[in-house]
C-alpha cells in the first residue's frame, strides 16, 4: 500500500509540474517539443511561484494550511487551463511517446537501465546526517503545528524569530503543503517521494545538455547521458555534486548543485550556439529567481555562475543592452544577499507575529 500512494504521488507530481509548463510555453508564445523539456521548466516555474506565494505568508506567521489550500487551489485552475489551453500539446506530445522511444534503437536499453539503478539506489539510500534531521525535522514540525518556521526542527522549541538563513529558502514548505494536504508522513515526501523526482530531473537536464552538444543525435546522446551518470557514480565525494546526487537529494543544496547549476549551463550553451535566445533568457531568468527558494547558498553561486555564462557571451557578441538583463537576474539573489547580512548583524529580525 505504501509503495502505491508513492508512486501515485510521484505521478501526481509531475502531472502537475507538466502542466505548469505547456502553461508557461503558451504564455511566452513556445510550441512545447517535448516532454521531458516541458516537465523541466514547469518544475523551475511552478517553484517560483511557489516562493513569490509562500514568502508573504511567512513573513506574515501565516498558518501551513493557508499556503496548502491557496497553492493547490492555484494549481488545480492551472490544471484546468492547461487541459483546456493547451489540449492539442497534450495529445500531440502523448502521442509522440511511441516514435520518440523508437528513435533511440537498442540505446534505450542502457538509457533505462541505468536511470534504473539510479533512481533504485536514490530510493534506498538512508542519511542520517545533520541537515537529513533539518528537512525532515523542519517538514514534520510545521504539518503537525500548522505553522511555517515557528519551531526548531531539530528540539522543536517554539522560535521568537523566524530562521533569517533559511527563511527564504521554502522549500521545504512544499513538502509540508504535499504531506499535510494528502495526509501522509513527512518522511515519505521530504526522503522517498521528492528526492526520486529531484533526481529524474537531473537525469533530463544531462540529456537536454546532450542534445545540444551532439545536435539532436540521440543515440550519441544517449552514450553521452550514460557516461555522465557513471562519472557520477564513481565520483562522489564530499567535494563534488555527485554527493548531494545520491546520497543527499533531498536538500535544497542537491537542487542548486544538479537542477539550478546544470540549468544555467544549459542556457548558456543555448545562448552559445545561437539555438533560442529568446527562450533561453526566459528561462534563465526562472532559474535564478526560483534558485533563491530552493537553499540559501544561491545567494552567491548562481550570481557568480550568470557572470562566467553570461557576461562573456554579452561581450562576445556585443549585446550591451542585454547587461540589464544580467543585472536583472543577479538581482534576486543579491537582495537575499543583501538581507541575509543584515540579518547575521541583528539590524532585521523577523519576528513571529
Amino acid at each position: 500500500m505504501n509503495f502505491l500512494i508513492i508512486a501515485l504521488l510521484f505521478c501526481l507530481q509531475l502531472v502537475l509540474f507538466f502542466s505548469y509548463g505547456l502553461l508557461l510555453f503558451k504564455f511566452i508564445h513556445r510550441v512545447p517539443t517535448s516532454i521531458t523539456l516541458t516537465l523541466l521548466s514547469g518544475f523551475l516555474f511552478f517553484f517560483m511561484l511557489f516562493g513569490i506565494l509562500s514568502i508573504p505568508l511567512i513573513l506574515t506567521s501565516q498558518k501551513l494550511s493557508t499556503l496548502t489550500y491557496s497553492l493547490l487551489s492555484i494549481s488545480g485552475i492551472v490544471f484546468l487551463v492547461s487541459l483546456f489551453l493547451c489540449r492539442e500539446h497534450w495529445k500531440d506530445l502523448l502521442q509522440s511517446i511511441p516514435s520518440s522511444v523508437r528513435s533511440h534503437g537498442i540505446m534505450i536499453v542502457p538509457l533505462f537501465i541505468f536511470i534504473f539503478i539510479f533512481e533504485l539506489f536514490v530510493f534506498n539510500h538512508i542519511d542520517v546526517s545533520a541537515d537529513a534531521s533539518y528537512y525532515v525535522g523542519k517538514v514534520s514540525t510545521d504539518v503537525y503545528t500548522n505553522t511555517m518556521g515557528h519551531y526548531d526542527p531539530y528540539t522543536g522549541n517554539a522560535l521568537s524569530t523566524l530562521d533569517g538563513r533559511r527563511i527564504f529558502a521554502c522549500f521545504p514548505e512544499y513538502n509540508a503543503v504535499i504531506s499535510q494536504f494528502f495526509h501522509i508522513h513527512p518522511l515519505k515526501q521530504a526522503k522517498v517521494i521528492m528526492p526520486q523526482i529531484l533526481s529524474l530531473f537531473t537525469c533530463i537536464l544531462y540529456y537536454q545538455i546532450g542534445l545540444l552538444l551532439f545536435k539532436g543525435k540521440k543515440k550519441n546522446t544517449d552514450l553521452f547521458f550514460c557516461l555522465i551518470l557513471l562519472l557520477d557514480f564513481y565520483s562522489y565525494t564530499i567535494y563534488t555534486a555527485a554527493t548531494f546526487l545520491f546520497t543527499r537529494t533531498y536538500e535544497g543544496k542537491s537542487i542548486l548543485a544538479n537542477i539550478i547549476i546544470p540549468g544555467m549551463v544549459y542556457c548558456f550553451l543555448l545562448l552559445w550556439f545561437k539555438k533560442d535566445i529568446s527562450f533561453s533568457k526566459k528561462l534563465l531568468f526562472i532559474i535564478s529567481l526560483s534558485s533563491c527558494f530552493f537553499s540559501s547558498s544561491s545567494m552567491l553561486i548562481v550570481p557568480i555562475g550568470l557572470s562566467a555564462g553570461l557576461l562573456p557571451w554579452i561581450i562576445k557578441e556585443k549585446r550591451w543592452k542585454d547587461i540589464l538583463f544580467y543585472l536583472l537576474c543577479i538581482m534576486p539573489n543579491f537582495i537575499i544577499c543583501v538581507l541575509y547580512l543584515l540579518n547575521t548583524k541583528g539590524i532585521l529580525l523577523y519576528s513571529i507575529q
